[in-house]
């Protein structure tokens, strides 16, 4: 089986994350995409990361009716911090039956270099960078490596999420509508 792994802290999940996974599963021709939910992104501040186990509920409301879509908490039970070429090697081992590719934004290839053992998991696994509107993705030609170009792009972040409802905005339409009430009623105001 072809998995798609989408990582991220989904702090919290958006309709973005949901779009772009059904566009990879409908259009990327991936029997399955992950959501892997980080405990902790070794490149972020943890100071506003909601509580793992809220992140996980919400995930679950949000792709409860997707048969396609599963989420995988499999980083959660390894040392922290931990590093995407660690969580690749344990998925491979624990489920060899399945091909795993890596999904990327291109805000996130940008700054692939930095990541540990970046050049391990583009010489072991294939990457999908998916486009972002504001980041201009540099080509790289490498057998392990596709640049999704004609994907639709749906411009918003958990973090402009965060920033909304601290200000009192109406973020309604941004995310699932449990998902939206549970977020707003006990999260992130001041």
């Amino acid at each position: 089986m072809r998995i798609g792994i989408l990582a991220g802290s989904f702090n919290p999940v958006h309709i973005g994350h949901l779009a772009i996974a059904n566009y990879l599963a409908e259009y990327e021709g991936y029997d399955k995409i992950w959501f892997l939910i980080t405990p902790q992104n070794p490149l972020k501040n943890e100071g506003e990361l909601m509580n793992q186990n809220l992140r996980l509920r919400l995930l679950q409301k949000s792709i409860k009716d997707y048969n396609r879509f599963e989420i995988c908490t499999i980083e959660w039970g390894m040392p922290r911090p931990s590093y995407t070429i660690d969580v690749l090697w344990k998925l491979h081992l624990d489920f060899p039956q399945n091909i795993f590719e890596l999904i990327i934004g291109s805000d996130n290839w940008i700054i692939f270099h930095h990541w540990k053992d970046y050049r391990t998991i583009l010489e072991n696994f294939k990457i999908l960078v998916y486009p972002r509107s504001n980041y201009k993705s540099i080509y790289f030609n490498h057998p392990n490596i596709y640049f999704c170009k004609d994907a639709p792009q749906i411009e918003i972040s958990s973090a402009f999420i965060r920033k909304s409802i601290v200000e009192g905005k109406d973020i309604r339409f941004y995310m699932p509508e449990g998902v939206c009430r549970e977020v707003v009623n006990n999260l992130f105001r001041p």
